[in-house]
This record gives structure tokens, C-alpha cells and sequence, in this order.
């Protein structure tokens, strides 16, 4: 169960992928190593992720500074607090809110012990996560490699990286979930580090179009 501490270990990952993949390389090459921001863990994580489903980056972030501003500390019984409407005038939806309103009940009343969870395999946490209502693939998985900086973790279903591998590897199609999540195993055991990489070559490409 390998974790990238620090930038020195994300750089060492990608110097192995680059040695093998000559796309990655190129990649590699012109941004270098993507800055390793982690993100808090426990309820503050997983409450970010669920805010960021389905809404652009620049929609989220605005989503969740308001959610921030509207609870103080990020903790369940404080958002079990906060009435619809006062969660409406975050910008989050009626499916949103009853996601949250489940994840806060299972950590308050269930026994979903976040901290503990932390301590075991990738499958074990992945498996737990997607029990609970709102908590797909994409959340857990982005959970694991953000919050958690699990390296062999690659959120298969993330229409940036789909769109990142067509373009880097000039496909004709963007691979669906399915077919991305065979295509990445080639980067097994560093695939955290090749979906962080994939990430900043899309942005990077993307930001030279406009």
C-alpha cells in the first residue's frame, strides 16, 4: 500500500513512467511534476468531493466556500444543523444535500469510523465508501489518491482524464470508464501518478486553445 508523502516521491513515480511510455514522457517532459496538494480527509474530504460531483471546478469551489462559510467547522452534526433552505442558498441541490445529510447520519449514528478506515487497504476503503448513498467510483477513488494520496489509484470515470488520454494518445474516441480504467493498469503500481500527470497535461492543453 504505497502513499506519496511528499513531490520527491511523486517525481520519482513519474521518472518510472517515463522510462516506459514515451506519451507520458513527452507529457512529463513539457509540465513536469504536478504540484501534490492533499486535501483534509474524514467528513471536510469526502463533504468537498460530494459538492464536486457532476459541476465544473470553478462551480465547486464556489459551491463549497459558501458551504464553508454557512457551517464554520465541517462536521457532521453541524451540517445536520443547517436547514434545506439554508443549504439551498449554497448553491447545493435537494440530491446533494440528502447525500451529505446520509454521510453526516453514518458517521454520527452507524459507526463509520473514517480515521480507522484510513488504516486499511485501497479495496477495503473503496468498498466501504460505496455503500453509502451519493458515494460513487469517482468519489472514492478521487478520495483515496487526494485526500489519502494512495498511489495505484486512478479515477477511471473522470471525463478530464478520458478526454487527457484521447488527446495524448491520439485516439479517435474518448474511452469510457471501462475501457480507461484496462488502459491505465499499464501503469500499475504508479497510477496516481500518471492520472495527476494526465490531469495537468489536459489543463495545460487546454488553457493553450483558448
Amino acid at each position: 500500500m504505497q502513499i506519496y508523502k511528499n513531490s520527491k516521491d511523486l517525481t520519482t513515480a513519474l521518472e518510472i513512467l517515463a522510462a516506459k511510455d514515451k506519451k507520458l514522457a513527452a507529457a512529463f517532459e513539457e509540465y513536469g511534476t504536478p504540484p501534490l496538494r492533499k486535501r483534509s480527509g474524514g467528513f471536510p474530504g469526502l463533504a468537498r468531493l460530494l459538492i464536486s460531483q457532476q459541476v465544473s471546478t470553478a462551480a465547486a469551489a464556489t459551491i463549497h466556500r459558501r458551504f464553508e462559510a454557512l457551517i464554520g467547522e465541517v462536521r457532521p452534526e453541524n451540517l445536520l444543523a443547517l436547514s434545506d433552505a439554508a443549504l439551498s442558498g449554497c448553491g447545493l441541490s435537494r440530491p446533494k444535500q440528502r447525500y451529505l445529510r446520509i454521510l453526516a447520519g453514518a458517521i454520527l449514528s452507524e459507526g463509520l469510523d473514517l480515521p480507522k478506515l484510513h488504516k486499511a487497504d485501497n479495496q477495503t476503503i473503496y468498498k466501504t465508501l460505496i455503500k453509502l448513498t451519493g458515494i460513487g467510483p469517482w468519489t472514492a477513488e478521487c478520495y483515496l489518491l487526494f485526500m489519502l494520496r494512495r498511489a495505484d489509484m486512478f479515477p477511471a470515470g473522470d471525463l478530464a482524464l478520458q478526454q487527457g488520454v484521447r488527446m495524448l494518445y491520439g485516439l479517435d474516441e474518448r474511452p469510457d470508464a471501462e475501457t480507461l480504467s484496462a488502459f491505465a493498469m499499464r501503469w500499475s503500481p504508479h497510477r496516481g501518478a500518471a492520472a495527476r500527470l494526465l490531469w495537468t497535461y489536459y489543463n495545460g492543453e487546454q488553457a493553450k486553445n483558448r
